[in-house]
């Protein structure tokens, strides 16, 4: 009798706790989004979360597809694609809040304009991608972050779909890199490095739902639809923060293009005194530049062949920063010269065709073309003359 109502105890418990999890008509459903942190590249895109309020069930909770677990070195693990990311759940709205005061980030509340089925199949879906199982993902530029995991959430909770108010949308990619890295143009001298023909191209509107303010701008204007009729997406918005904007500034000293350009300039008189003389005297400053041209392409071969990047795919840029640089520390003099007669070509294609190349070429990779170009052409098709 005592092992029955002992059992009976337990699924009752179990039963309540099951009960409990399961959202009142009074909860709410929010979409938390978080302005940019300019100190921090990491935050530059600004964020998104999930905020579920339902005071009846005491279920106060957050839940951020941002949370970090790739344990310092963000950006090499950015670039060669070992960046991990979780939901994590562990904060109320309150104590998100504070974290964002002190940031000084805008933070805003949208309302979502559920029905209960919709609040609930959203509720059970964000519990079940919580457990330590499924909580994990390894984050991708523009595939796999915050903004695309809290979208997609969404519109598996939602019975209709949604209908944007214009689908219509000419970025790319590369648009919205540009935009965004203009705080810090090194990192974004790296991005467009390792960034192929895939970030040229024109995006679906969705596509371009990775930064959450296009997420939202867009959100705004649409509506719910199903065989019921019609809704728009969110039934209020609110402001919590509202700091003032940050200006970005860079003086020209401190881009890539003012030391490249320097660079550039030192090689042109470089080569120009070599030429004259009719022989080359900085044999050791040049390949200095081909163990740095080898390196970095390597680089950019293993952005390309090893990640899961869809940007870093068919990168053109190899057509000027050459694997083929490796071979010219290997082989004999003449078959040497005829890999930089072929390097000489190829950036040349590169400084003629970039215009309707199927990828943009900046001015600074530019003038790093131009400087590998004129130190291939001494040791390929002008030997001789920097050799008599």
């Amino acid at each position: 009798m005592r092992r029955i109502i002992l059992i009976f105890s337990m699924l009752f418990v179990l039963l309540s706790g099951a009960q409990a999890k399961k959202l009142s008509n009074e909860s709410k459903v929010y979409l938390m989004t978080v302005g940019p942190y300019y100190k921090d590249f990491a935050s530059i895109w600004g964020h998104v979360a999930i905020w579920i309020e339902d005071k009846p069930n005491g279920i106060d909770k957050v839940y951020n597809y941002g949370g970090a677990a790739y344990g310092g070195n963000f950006m090499l693990k950015l670039v060669t694609g070992n960046l991990t990311f979780f939901l994590d759940t562990h904060q109320t709205f309150q104590q998100e809040l504070k974290t964002y005061k002190r940031a000084e980030r805008d933070v805003d509340l949208y309302e979502l304009n559920l029905n209960i089925l919709e609040k609930r199949r959203l509720y059970n879906l964000l519990e079940q991608n919580a457990k330590n199982e499924n909580r994990y993902y390894n984050y991708e530029f523009y595939l796999r972050n915050c903004a695309t995991f809290t979208m997609n959430a969404i519109k598996k909770s939602i019975v209709g779909k949604i209908v944007y108010e214009d689908t219509q949308n000419d970025i790319t990619y590369r648009d919205i890199c540009d935009d965004k890295f203009q705080l810090f143009p090194w990192t974004n001298f790296l991005i467009q490095l390792i960034a192929g023909t895939n970030n040229d191209k024109k995006l679906e509107l969705e596509e371009i739902f990775f930064v959450p303010v296009y997420m939202v701008d867009n959100l705004q204007k649409a509506k719910i639809v199903n065989r019921g009729g019609e809704k728009p997406f969110f039934k209020n918005h609110k402001v919590i923060y509202d700091f003032p904007d940050m200006t970005i500034t860079n003086s020209l000293t401190q881009k890539p293009i003012f030391p490249i350009s320097i660079l550039f300039i030192i090689e042109i008189l470089l080569f120009a005194f070599s030429y004259i003389k009719s022989k080359n005297y900085f044999k050791i400053y040049d390949r200095l530049w081909f163990i740095l041209a080898s390196l970095f392409s390597l680089f950019l071969l293993f952005t390309m062949l090893f990640t899961d990047y869809v940007v870093t795919k068919w990168n053109l840029n190899l057509l000027w920063l050459n694997p083929l640089f490796i071979l010219t520390f290997f082989l004999k003099e003449e078959r040497k010269k005829m890999i930089f007669k072929i390097i000489s070509v190829m950036i040349l294609i590169v400084l003629l065709g970039f215009a309707i190349l199927p990828q943009t070429f900046y001015l600074v990779n530019l003038l790093l073309a131009a400087i590998l170009l004129l130190k291939s052409l001494k040791y390929g098709f002008l030997f001789d003359r920097f050799n008599k």
